[in-house]
């Protein structure tokens, strides 16, 4: 410790003793920095100071809280202005006890410790913003090498390049675009059912909020990163990264909006595009949505002469819409939906491609609890982000604008979230740009529901497959037939109106081969092929699929897959289908 003292008075920085849980190890004061030798002596570690005393030293410090601070350190880094930075300086990086890291400079202008970028943390019943970037500037110190658990990974802490003020904007900038915690105050008009709400759950809302901020003279750098209007380099706010729909500004130049709040759709139109008036604003959506008509009814009662509040009835004319947009015309040929996925049978010595999924419809794995439903999405994940074949056994011929896969997992803590969608790129050999995994298991049911949609929304242009991994926790209560059938109708409206192919994992009852509850049966009833996954009771790595329903084709064979040494799932038949001498295979047009 004498000796890095030595080393970083040297170097011109001001350094303190600390303790082992990084306090300062001190008598009296530490503010001028502890220029004794012996001081360090027995000290458990060193702190530089930062600020003045180290000729306007800071550090970026990334925590890592939640387990992934290398990938944001990673993201952070590709961002492409901070990568110019990067480029242009050799920034020393230092990795900390905790498996964070600390990102070291100069500059002539600094201010105190912030907080730039927070996460919500549940602790009990309530959530909390925990900080994952923050900087310690002017009146802090952070621990460095050769502190235990401290060690500078990347170039030298003693060479400490000096960035321009600009740059410096640039990189905290960057940093504050990772902030996901928001506490988003509605205003009266979005209160439950007011127009406000309805407005804010509603698809178009979030490219309403798009256009209202491009119209003010903001840029989209990204879907989710933005640039104040007159800014030339740097983030200023970012759209739906806080939570879905949801604006966040971080610019202290973004007026209309506050720095570090963020903004609903219905607030950010209100204030771009109604300069505040936002019951202008509520009266028209009212219009839009046609809330402001009172329902007919029969003695004073709804529309349907329950007393209880339902929705109003369409009219004649709304109804005759309606009624023509289903009408079909037998004059008219309706295409064949295209067949997307298929699904290779080996038979004697020839082999069939049979169909298997096709777009605008949905699908289910059912199964047992552990029989490895996950592992066979996995398969088909893997083919439809490749658009090709698996093993041999699952082939993906997915439209060239249709190729966007995501998976969405209800069930999972992040990191068991990670270890499974990470399976793909494993079974690939590389990772699909085409790809994206969310993890949903936090939020309540309704919340999933209209994050889900908000994906769909945002990839609609491309999207090909999805995969929901839980359905049951779309739904309230999986045996209430109302939240069956609106989970059920959900997916038919989501298939159709983004011309997709969603795949939904649900469990099988304990006491038969039947879905869950009447979401399960309700499924059943509406889905294109439903696929039974059953574990071997004697070996434990092997699991057996078969086909329960196909509509419009061909059962494919009954097969068998096993997890394998490295985790991943591997179909049995594949030794098969390398050593034997299939004919070239024949494609089911069923």
């Amino acid at each position: 410790m004498i000796e890095a003292f030595k080393k970083y008075q040297a170097a011109g920085f001001a350094t303190l003793p600390t303790k082992q849980d990084k306090s300062p190890d001190v008598k009296g004061t530490w503010k001028g920095g502890i220029q004794d030798p012996e001081a360090y002596r027995t000290a458990h570690g060193i702190g530089i100071i930062c600020g003045k005393l180290s000729g306007g030293f800071e550090c970026v410090d990334f925590d890592n809280h939640f387990g992934d601070a290398k990938e944001i350190i990673s993201e952070f880094s590709r961002i492409e202005e901070v990568k110019e930075i990067f480029t242009k300086y050799s920034f020393p990086i230092e990795s900390t006890v905790s498996g964070g890291f600390h990102l070291i400079y100069r500059c002539s202008t600094i201010a105190g410790n912030q907080k730039l970028a927070q996460r919500p943390k549940k602790e009990g019943d309530r959530w909390r913003p925990d900080t994952i970037i923050e900087t310690r500037g002017e009146g802090g110190y952070f621990c460095v090498d050769p502190t235990p658990g401290y060690k500078v990974i990347r170039n030298d802490i003693t060479q400490v390049p000096e960035i321009t003020p600009e740059e410096r904007e640039i990189l905290l900038s960057a940093a504050k675009s990772f902030n996901t915690w928001n506490d988003t105050r509605k205003n009266e008009f979005e209160e439950t059912d007011r127009p406000g709400d309805i407005f804010n759950t509603k698809p178009e809302a979030v490219e309403e909020t798009r256009s209202a901020l491009i119209g003010a003279g903001w840029k989209e750098l990204t879907p989710e990163l933005w640039q104040r209007p007159g800014k030339k380099k740097g983030i200023s706010g970012t759209l739906g990264k806080v939570a879905p729909g949801v604006f966040y500004n971080f610019s202290s130049n973004g007026h209309p909006f506050d720095s570090g709040k963020a903004y609903t759709p219905f607030q950010v139109i209100g204030l771009l595009k109604y300069n505040g008036d936002f019951k202008t604003f509520a009266k028209e959506l009212a219009e839009r949505y046609e809330l402001s008509k009172p329902p007919k009814t029969r003695s004073g009662n709804s529309p349907t002469g329950s007393t209880g509040n339902s929705k109003p009835k369409e009219t004649g004319p709304e109804l005759e819409q309606i009624l023509n947009k289903a009408y079909i015309d037998l004059e008219i040929p309706v295409s064949k939906p295209p067949v997307i996925m298929r699904i290779r049978d080996y038979e004697a010595t020839r082999s069939i491609d049979r169909r298997l999924f096709t777009l605008g419809n949905f699908s289910a794995v059912i199964g047992k609890s552990k029989s490895k439903k996950t592992f066979l999405g996995t398969l088909f994940l893997a083919s439809a982000a490749d658009n090709g074949s698996i093993q041999n056994k699952i082939i993906a011929d997915f439209p060239e604008n249709k190729q966007a896969v995501l998976l969405f997992d209800t069930e999972q803590s992040r990191y068991d979230s990670y270890l499974s969608s990470s399976r793909i790129p494993k079974i690939l050999g590389y990772i699909p740009k085409n790809f994206g995994a969310f993890d949903l298991r936090e939020y309540s049911p309704h919340e999933r529901c209209n994050i889900i949609e908000f994906g769909l929304e945002k990839w609609k242009n491309s999207l090909g497959f999805v995969v929901i991994d839980g359905i049951a926790d779309l739904a309230t209560a999986i045996n209430d037939e109302v939240e069956a059938s609106r989970v059920v109708s959900l997916l038919m409206r989501w298939t159709k109106i983004y011309n997709c192919h969603i795949h939904v994992v649900i469990h099988e009852n304990k006491g038969d081969n039947n879905a869950t509850g009447h979401l399960g049966s309700a499924i059943q009833k509406k889905a294109e092929a439903i696929i039974s996954v059953k574990k071997d009771t004697k070996k434990f790595r092997r699991s057996y699929v078969s086909c329960t329903l196909i509509r419009g084709t061909a059962d494919f064979n009954d097969f068998s897959f096993i997890i394998n040494e490295d985790g991943l799932p591997e179909v049995e038949e594949l030794k098969m289908s390398e050593v034997m001498n299939f004919t070239e295979p024949v494609r089911d047009e069923f």
